[in-house]
Parts: C-alpha cells; sequence; structure tokens
C-alpha cells in the first residue's frame, strides 16, 4: 500500500507539470493530501518501532539546491513546503550560486519534500510567466531591476500561499486522523528538533522586501496551484 502511494504521488505531480492550469490544480491537490497521509502512515509505523524495541527510521540531512536568478525565490516554496509538512527543518545554506536548502528530518519525509517541492517550482515559474505577460505593460517604466523584483515577488507570494494551503490541508487530516496522531507527529518533530538544536546553525542573510502587488498576485496564485474543489479526490 505504502509503494501504491508513492507511486500514485510521483503519477499525479508527474501529470500536473505538462497538463492544463486547471488539471494541475486539481492533480497537485490530490498529490498533497496523499503525502500528508503518507507521512502519518510512517509516523505511525516508525513509533510502533520504538515501542517494540526495533530499529526506527534515520534522521536525515540532505541538500536541496536551486539556481537561476529566482533561486533565492524557489528557496522559499521549499521551505515553505518543508514548514507546512511540519516535520522536516528547512535550514538556509549559503552557496556560491544560487540558493540551498539543508533539510533535516526522517528520511521518508525528506523525500516528500524535495518531491512536491521540486514540482511546485514548475508550476510557480508557469504562473509567473503567465502572470508576467499580463501585466508586464504596467512596469514598462521600471527599471529592469525593478521589473525583477515585481517577478521575484510574485514567487515569494506564491510560496505563501503553498505554505498557507499545505497547512490548511494537513490541519484538517490530522484531526481527521482520529485520537492520537498530533501526539505521534509532535513527537516525531520534537526528536527533529532535538537534531537541529545539536547542530552549529547561523541565520542566513535577510532579503528585501517584495513588490507587494506582485507578493498579493503570487499569494493568490500559490493557494490556488491546488483548487480541484469541482470535484474532490481522496
Amino acid at each position: 500500500m505504502t509503494e501504491a502511494k508513492l507511486e500514485l504521488i510521483a503519477k499525479l505531480l508527474a501529470k500536473a507539470e505538462s497538463t492544463t492550469p486547471e488539471e494541475a490544480e486539481a492533480l497537485t491537490e490530490h498529490a498533497e493530501r496523499l503525502i500528508v497521509k503518507y507521512g502519518i502512515d510512517q509516523a505511525r509505523i516508525d513509533e510502533r518501532r520504538g515501542r517494540l524495541g526495533q530499529t526506527q527510521e534515520q534522521i536525515v540531512q540532505e541538500r536541496m539546491l536551486f539556481s537561476g536568478v529566482y533561486a533565492r525565490d524557489l528557496q522559499e516554496i521549499g521551505a515553505g513546503v518543508a514548514q507546512a509538512l511540519g516535520t522536516v527543518r528547512p535550514l538556509g545554506m549559503e552557496v556560491p550560486v544560487g540558493a540551498g536548502l539543508l533539510l533535516v528530518g526522517y528520511a521518508s519525509d525528506v523525500t516528500q519534500v524535495r518531491t512536491l517541492t521540486a514540482s511546485l517550482e514548475v508550476q510557480a515559474m508557469v504562473a509567473m510567466r503567465k502572470w508576467w505577460s499580463v501585466q508586464r505593460e504596467i512596469y514598462h517604466r521600471h527599471t529592469e531591476s525593478e521589473k525583477r523584483r515585481a517577478r521575484s515577488g510574485f514567487l515569494r507570494g506564491f510560496a505563501r500561499g503553498v505554505m498557507s494551503r499545505i497547512q490548511d490541508s494537513r490541519r484538517t487530516i490530522v484531526e481527521d486522523a482520529g485520537t492520537g496522531t498530533a501526539l505521534v507527529l509532535t513527537s516525531r518533530r520534537d526528536r527533529v528538533d532535538e537534531a537541529v538544536d545539536a547542530m552549529a546553525t547561523k541565520r542566513a542573510r535577510p532579503r528585501r522586501q517584495a513588490d507587494a502587488g506582485a507578493f498579493a498576485f503570487g499569494h493568490r496564485s500559490g493557494r490556488e496551484a491546488r483548487t480541484g474543489e469541482r470535484g474532490r479526490l481522496t
């Protein structure tokens, strides 16, 4: 059942990257719900192994790199996904070119953060380009730097919208999962936090404020990246 769920998640996200925006929204929402449910299943299995004295899943550290002009904006999508799914800590990394995250968490959870982030990166860039094709005339008197800041603001808004949407979905799923689920997930997150506390970390460089209008458009687009309310999938 677990392998079948993982295969379905991969198929849904792959299709979401190569179909119409409307269908992509429903496919992504379905995949996100499955990822949350898969995470709950893995947490329960691992908790049971611990009670039986069996070997538990390992906490890992994996780097995720982002490239291109909008690397730091795409990094925010990855950080938002990790924070929203709840059991992976995303730590900002300074890299020579682009941007990076150090994902700290249980191996299965980190894998799902990477999978979902990679798909949302594609969707975010498609959404940004579509938005810019309509809005670019508004910025025709702006400098190239200001235009880039506007596009960056859209992507950062997209990241925030994605994060809040997944958090809402996760909250509902955890509540529906029954008594004890929240406690199991909290315990899992606590162990990840302990692992992070044992590491030497430093604060990442602060970012400039985003273009407010572009951020708002991006935030809306990020929330709508999963819509699919026309026919709720389970």
